[in-house]
């Protein structure tokens, strides 16, 4: 492993974010993100904020480039330490999730249902905000207290009684009824409504259908492939796959995106004191080259995995991985300290 690359790669911890959607264009996502970035020695010497912009569709989403000519949420000319609330308007921006660290800004108990992963699995396209919410919210321990509705493994239908104990239950978990009013009762209709899949439909599955969702959890692929769980975990078993491989591939995501952000800033560092420190010129310009080959390097072995789902990591990856958590949790303490 490079010493200073794998050094550099695990010392931003995320501080702040504040999500906002447009009043004016529907589908349009702002969020900024704050960083506290540990320095050498393990001490948190700076902070850093990232201004990004998604546009969601009612089948995808992604991260775009932000307008030249648009108003920020962070001016150029922005000086001390921004803190946004829920509610905050900024130009056509409305905020709808805010949190701080720093400043004691607490989110709210549930995300709002845009930010849901198991309600808006567009989410998964975008990992840079995807990543940062999973670390203000637990959304695998929120969504095992919000049973499912809508997909039966069994031949026979959901009852109606039994659908509305769920529906209360799962307004009790914390759905967001000021939201969508007649949420409920469309989970209701769709319970009732709700059918086995057709065998014919099941056996045409094939495996490059199931590797489409591969990047999504299970249970949000079993939804888009309009499955049950168990009947997409049998046919994993079928095809030789053992094990859903989201995670491996989202832990890569979290490397990728940590190994991207230390390069910009390493690039930025490098330009702004080239004239005062010659001498380092060299060493910083070969720090930078071992983290684009490192983030290649998982780039391909992303790839692999998508194809050949039932591969493990390599060891060098596992070993980098562990260190970078290390680092964190080093950095995280501190910050809580």
């Amino acid at each position: 492993m490079e010493g200073p690359a794998a050094a550099a790669a695990a010392v931003s911890t995320l501080s702040a974010l504040a999500v906002f959607v447009s009043t004016v264009d529907r589908g349009a996502v702002r969020s900024a993100h704050g960083y506290r970035v540990a320095g050498k020695g393990g001490g948190c010497g700076w902070e850093r904020w990232v201004e990004r912009e998604f546009a969601f569709t009612p089948t995808s989403a992604r991260e775009v480039p932000l307008p030249n000519d648009a108003q920020r949420l962070l001016p150029a000319d922005w000086r001390g330490r921004p803190v946004y609330r829920e509610g905050q308007i900024v130009g056509p921006w409305r905020c709808i999730l805010a949190f701080d660290f720093v400043a004691a800004v607490a989110p709210p108990p549930v995300p709002p249902p845009l930010l849901c992963s198991f309600r808006n699995p567009r989410l998964m396209c975008v990992p840079s905000l995807y990543n940062d919410l999973t670390k203000v919210f637990q959304f695998q321990k929120l969504e095992e207290k919000v049973p499912e509705l809508v997909q039966c493994d069994s031949d026979e239908k959901m009852t109606t009684s039994d659908a509305k104990d769920r529906v209360s239950v799962k307004q009790e978990a914390g759905s967001d009824t000021d939201e969508h009013p007649q949420f409920g009762e469309d989970l209701l209709a769709s319970a009732e409504k709700q059918r086995r899949a057709h065998r014919e439909y099941i056996a045409s599955i094939t495996l490059n259908d199931i590797s489409q969702y591969f990047h999504l959890p299970i249970r949000e692929a079993s939804r888009s492939l309009k499955i049950g769980l168990s009947i997409l975990k049998k046919k994993c078993r079928e095809y030789g796959i053992p094990r859903w491989p989201h995670r491996k591939l989202k832990s890569l995501d979290a490397l990728i995106n940590d190994l991207e952000f230390v390069i910009d800033e390493e690039t930025e560092r490098d330009g702004v004191k080239q004239e005062d420190h010659g001498e380092n010129e060299k060493e910083n310009q070969d720090a930078i080259k071992a983290l684009a080959k490192r983030k290649r390097m998982l780039e391909t072995e992303k790839a692999t995995i998508q194809q050949k789902p039932t591969l493990d990591l390599m060891d060098e990856t596992k070993q980098f991985r562990q260190y970078v958590f290390k680092r964190k949790f080093r950095a995280k303490t501190l910050v809580c300290g």
